[in-house]
């Protein structure tokens, strides 16, 4: 059973009902809905048919909607595309009016108060680069440093300028209003700077759907910056390699998803990686080798789940995408235990906290006992969370009595999680939950099992008790 989670964007390829069933038969563990690319009537379609079939299917899955956020572009422009020659001087302005030769507007009015000489403005996914050498009024005129075509609302960035955009647009708030409570079980921010920006959206997303949970795209290099306390903030992280390379450099973008991969994994969230992981097979039934190694390097290094956008959204093969991916992460899987992975070190850190503790001890007894299973009972999912941040070889099955919880844990590595009722006796938690596991086929009697949860039943955040349990 694969540990590894698959995430899936719909699109004009994938959002018939008929496909969304299919690909969660092979393999999808949540669906990611793009507002950028869907206007609000038909995400809320959208959300509705995916949460219609998630339950007559009986599945955990989590619905993500990605908020647009605050992506800044050039303006409208009269001639299809304008040449940008190396060492040619140009102005950007914020004024709103047609960009033209030697003239680009940009539609950000504080971006001449916010960057100053010297620094770097990126067009067209970091293919062209401007270099600021005077900011007057509205105006910042720049020298061109690397040349290229300029087309209508091309992409923005800038990687060294600490810009004052909000965390939520109102257009974000207004998805969220819209959305919220329909069952979406994360809200994804979209050019996270630092942690006060989740914090903000947390607020804001808390007064709306307080059961939503938020994931932080790390794609600026700010944000990279302050991984830590966003990590700490958020309920799980998005490497977005695309923007991210942008902000960053190509050569530097393996070390930094690395490092990301480290800062959620020590802060129990999920991480998860994006952006042309198999992105050949939007036009290809088979990945480049490259690409297959990417996937299994993510199945190796530590990642809880791979997202896929354009392969699943809009290319031919989404199923075959699909497929593919859970049989390269399934191949590596069976060899985890071989490699000096990073897994080793998660296993010998030291736990001063009980409740780290006790998910420590459960990966610990739970391989010297041949354990068939580590069963949590969790009503938040931190139990789960923390026994998967030891990566055990054995399933870890989450038992839990809310819907929300349910649903959220799709997405956390090696969790399997199962709808119980709640129960408020230790004793009985146990009974139900080894009982319904073992319905279920996951464990047979006289099966080793390890069982921990939190006393008294129901409490968040008190993870105290560890049973090991000889199945009847």
């Amino acid at each position: 059973m694969r540990k590894l989670k698959i995430i899936c964007t719909i699109g004009p390829k994938t959002e018939e009902p008929e496909m969304i069933r299919r690909l969660i038969q092979a393999g999808v563990n949540g669906f990611r809905l793009s507002a950028v690319h869907y206007g609000t009537e038909k995400l809320k379609e959208l959300i509705n048919v995916v949460g219609e079939i998630r339950n007559d299917m009986n599945v955990p899955l989590a619905i993500i909607v990605d908020l647009p956020g605050s992506k800044l572009r050039t303006g409208e422009q009269r001639e299809e595309f304008i040449e940008l020659s190396e060492g040619e001087r140009i102005t950007i302005t914020t004024e709103r009016t047609f960009s033209t030769k030697g003239l680009i507007s940009i539609d950000y009015p504080r971006l001449s108060q916010e960057v100053k000489v010297d620094d770097p403005i990126l067009l067209d996914d970091g293919k062209i680069r401007l270099i600021v050498t005077k900011v007057s009024g509205k105006k910042i005129e720049c020298i061109v440093q690397t040349p290229g075509i300029v087309k209508e609302n091309c992409g923005v960035n800038l990687p060294e300028s600490d810009l004052s955009i909000p965390a939520l647009t109102d257009e974000d708030k207004r998805i969220i209003s819209e959305c919220g409570k329909m069952g979406v079980n994360f809200f994804c921010l979209s050019f996270v700077k630092n942690s006060k920006d989740v914090k903000e959206a947390r607020r804001i997303i808390e007064s709306i759907d307080p059961n939503a949970g938020i994931i932080a795209k790390i794609e600026t290099k700010k944000a990279v910056e302050d991984i830590d306390q966003i990590c700490q903030n958020s309920d799980g992280v998005i490497v977005a390699r695309g923007d991210l390379a942008v902000e960053t450099s190509l050569e530097e973008l393996p070390v930094i998803q690395k490092k990301i991969i480290h800062t959620a994994s020590k802060y129990r969230v999920p991480v998860i990686i994006a952006t042309q992981v198999l992105g050949s097979m939007v036009e290809n039934q088979i990945p480049t080798r490259a690409e297959v190694i990417d996937v299994a390097n993510a199945a190796s290094e530590g990642s809880d789940a791979l997202l896929f956008t354009s392969e699943t959204a809009v290319g031919n093969y989404p199923l075959q995408v699909i497929e593919m991916a859970d049989k390269i992460v399934q191949n590596v899987e069976r060899h985890l235990k071989d490699f000096k992975t990073f897994f080793s070190e998660k296993q010998s850190e030291e736990r001063e906290d009980p409740s780290e503790a006790i998910a420590k001890s459960c990966y610990y007894i739970a391989q010297e006992v041949g354990a068939k299973a580590i069963i949590t009972s969790t009503a938040s999912g931190s139990t789960a969370r923390r026994v998967s941040h030891f990566r055990p070889i054995c399933p870890i099955i989450a038992t839990t009595p809310d819907q929300d919880t349910f649903n959220q844990l799709s997405i956390v590595w090696g969790v399997i999680p199962i709808l119980v009722p709640e129960v408020h006796s230790t004793d009985i938690m146990i009974h139900v939950a080894v009982e319904k596991v073992k319905s279920l086929g996951y464990i047979d009697s006289s099966d080793i099992v390890i069982v921990t949860s939190g006393a008294p039943c129901g409490v968040v955040g008190t993870t105290n008790m560890l049973k090991v349990h000889t199945v009847e």
